[in-house]
C-alpha cells in the first residue's frame, strides 16, 4: 500500500485526512512487525508510538524513511538524541541487527508523486480520476 513517504498525499484523494494519517501510521507499525524498533518489545495499537529516527529538532522530516514504530519508554528515553549517540551497546536491549535495520530504513530509496493540477488534467471518455507515478 505505501511505498514512499508521499503515499499519504495520494490517499488524501480517497480518504479523509484523519484516515489517511491512520493508515500511514498503521503501515509503519506493520513494517516493524508491531515491535519496537529499538528494544523489540511487542506492541499493540494502544502501546505503539511513532518515533522520528532523525529528530525533528535536528531537521528530521516526517517521512516514512524517518519514522519507526517504538514503545513509549524508548521514545521518551531517546527524545531528540541522535540514533548513533543513543542506540549503543550500553543499552541492555541493544541489537546490532536492529541497528542495521534502522540504518537501512533511513537510507531506503525515496520516490515522489506528481499530481496534475486541474488545468493540466484532460478528461478522457470517462469521468475517472487517476494519479500517475513519475520517477523523481
Amino acid at each position: 500500500m505505501f511505498h514512499c513517504e508521499q503515499d499519504l498525499l495520494s490517499n488524501l484523494i480517497v480518504l479523509s485526512p484523519q484516515n489517511a494519517r491512520r493508515r500511514f501510521r498503521h503501515h509503519i507499525f506493520e513494517e516493524w512487525d508491531w515491535k519496537c524498533a529499538y528494544c523489540n518489545k511487542e506492541l499493540t495499537e494502544r502501546t505503539a508510538t511513532i518515533d522520528h529516527i532523525i529528530p525533528k529538532y535536528k531537521n528530521g522530516h516526517s517521512v516514512r524513511s524517518n519514522l519507526c514504530c517504538c514503545c513509549s519508554l524508548c521514545n521518551k528515553d531517546k527524545a531528540s538524541t541522535d540514533l548513533s549517540e543513543w542506540y549503543t551497546s550500553n543499552l541492555s536491549f541493544y541489537s546490532e541487527k536492529r541497528f542495521v535495520k534502522l540504518k537501512r530504513w533511513i537510507e531506503q530509496e525515496k520516490c515522489s508523486i506528481n499530481i496534475l493540477s486541474s488545468d493540466q488534467f484532460k478528461p478522457g471518455s470517462t469521468n475517472e480520476f487517476s494519479v500517475d507515478w513519475l520517477p523523481s
